[in-house]
């Protein structure tokens, strides 16, 4: 997990943005390629790092006082696990998606 939420959004701009180009260099060097599927595919993949680009600011909805009776520590835990929660299943949502888009990438030189 990303030290801030400004790594981590830089990071899936920049992962999609290699994908992105990825597609755009086999849509400009391989002739037998369907333009309309790139578009697809470069769609999805602009859809999917907006959404979770988005999903990068989440916010922890219990305040120690009220939720914890102020006890500090167990909410700092508590906080610390919802955000590690949080943004794994960010990643692993975003790696399922990125893995999808290459393949569909992949299948259009096939």
């Amino acid at each position: 997990i990303m030290a801030n939420k400004r790594e981590l959004k830089k990071y899936l701009k920049c992962v999609s943005g290699e994908v992105i180009e990825e597609a755009l260099f086999i849509s400009e060097y391989y002739d037998d390629v369907d333009g309309e599927k790139i578009n697809a595919v470069i769609g999805k993949v602009l859809n999917l790092v907006v959404e979770k680009v988005s999903d990068v600011s989440v916010s922890f909805d219990k305040t120690c006082k009220i939720s914890f009776n102020g006890d500090r520590k167990a909410y700092n835990k508590a906080h610390a696990t919802y955000y590690k929660a949080c943004y794994h299943r960010l990643l692993s949502d975003f790696q399922k998606g990125i893995n999808e888009a290459i393949k569909d990438i992949k299948s259009l030189r096939d």
